[in-house]
């Protein structure tokens, strides 16, 4: 688990050197785009919210329409605000299996023919593999929080140490899952089925432990870090737009540096050279 560990980290340092050489650039300007543009959505719908406040004057029926309309808007803002790293990752899922599908070529030099139904096939694959995960990982992360209570009770253990414990272990659960996601769309190329591609996970964990402790600070938990600096600015200021530029800049560059990182670690453990499923 260690040496996969220590290759899960190696490989994000040669996968800064990787696309740099090869001129990842272009890659970035997709998420970059999607994040600004889910962003002011997300304030777009939460400005539409006061537009339709119900008139003083407005009737009981009147009232009931503005108050479902406001609702909805209201529930879409907190949704693209709030959920904006999961949303992202969703649209940009073909994104990333063709930067995983164009590091493989560039490390086999083994062509892949375009096939439209194979990239659907892959998103359709990763969307249920983020699903199922996001899932397992709430499902996992409730079963520590209550299994530390029940510590707590039992054993009367200090409260800080219950949460220094609960918060480590929800973390690593987190980095596994995401790193497992990035892993899953080179085990699609390899032909492996979900079972044996969660087998593989299991196997290199460390890997998958690595690759999601670099991600996952980044990219899911900067929402928290751009709400903190938001709160200081006024939307639309200037130093707002800065804040909203370099969030988006980091939000783009951390998913195609992750998929780079996963694809050259997963090669260095099984050679992909040897990737039979390969369309030359």
């Amino acid at each position: 688990m260690w040496k996969d560990f220590k290759l899960g980290l190696r490989s994000y340092l040669e996968a800064i050197i990787f696309i740099y050489k090869h001129q990842f650039w272009i890659y970035f300007i997709f998420p970059i785009v999607v994040f600004i543009s889910i962003y002011y959505l997300g304030f777009y719908f939460k400005d539409l919210t006061t537009i339709y406040k119900s008139p003083e004057d407005a009737g009981f029926f009147q009232s009931l329409y503005y108050f479902f309309v406001s609702g909805f808007f209201l529930l879409m803002s907190f949704m693209f605000l709030n959920f904006i790293r999961y949303i992202i990752i969703l649209l940009i899922s073909p994104l990333l299996s063709i930067v995983s599908e164009r590091t493989e070529r560039i490390l086999t030099n083994k062509k892949y023919s375009y096939s439209l139904s194979q990239l659907i096939k892959d998103v359709k694959r990763a969307l249920n593999l983020i699903i199922r995960n996001l899932f397992l990982e709430m499902f996992l992360g409730l079963c520590v929080i209550i299994g530390l209570l029940i510590l707590e009770s039992l054993f009367s253990i200090n409260e800080l140490m219950i949460n220094i414990l609960q918060n480590s272990i929800i973390a690593i659960i987190a980095f596994y899952y995401y790193g497992f996601g990035f892993i899953d769309y080179i085990m699609e190329r390899l032909k492996m089925n979900h079972k044996e591609s969660i087998n593989f996970v299991r196997k290199h964990r460390g890997l998958a432990i690595a690759l999601g402790l670099v991600f996952t600070p980044l990219f899911h938990y900067s929402n928290n870090y751009l709400s903190i600096l938001n709160d200081q600015f006024e939307t639309g200021s200037i130093y707002f737009t800065m804040i909203l530029i370099c969030s988006a800049t980091l939000i783009a560059i951390i998913p195609i540096l992750s998929m780079v990182a996963a694809t050259l670690a997963v090669h260095q453990l099984v050679d992909l050279n040897n990737n039979k499923s390969n369309n030359q």
